[in-house]
């Protein structure tokens, strides 16, 4: 059986998507050169400036990611998909500390 669901929201779940992208990509980018920069071969980061504003770019794009993931879900999912992002992002933000006070 397919369930119907509101324009309004499939309209918000749109914009969930397309916002979780806009957010998504360079958090990726930010924390993978981060963490590339503390725990990579080559030693192209001598002064440390990628792992420090790599971390900080990306806890700082982990937040509104954290509030728009739950918009993907239907609405009777977001409240669960928002306890998962939430704890995601404490995860997320004490490794990158972490490897950013380790370094």
């Amino acid at each position: 059986m397919t369930e119907r669901t509101e324009p309004t929201s499939r309209a918000v779940q749109i914009v969930g998507i397309v916002l979780t992208v806009l957010f998504g990509v360079p958090f990726a980018l930010f924390a993978w050169m981060a963490l590339s920069s503390r725990f990579g071969w080559s030693d192209g980061d001598r002064h440390g400036y990628v792992l420090i504003f790599g971390s900080l770019f990306a806890i700082g794009l982990a937040i509104p990611l954290t509030l728009t993931v739950p918009l993907i879900f239907r609405r009777g999912r977001r409240v669960t998909a928002g306890i998962v992002c939430s704890a995601a992002f404490l995860v997320v933000a004490v490794g990158l500390f972490a490897a950013l006070l380790t370094a």
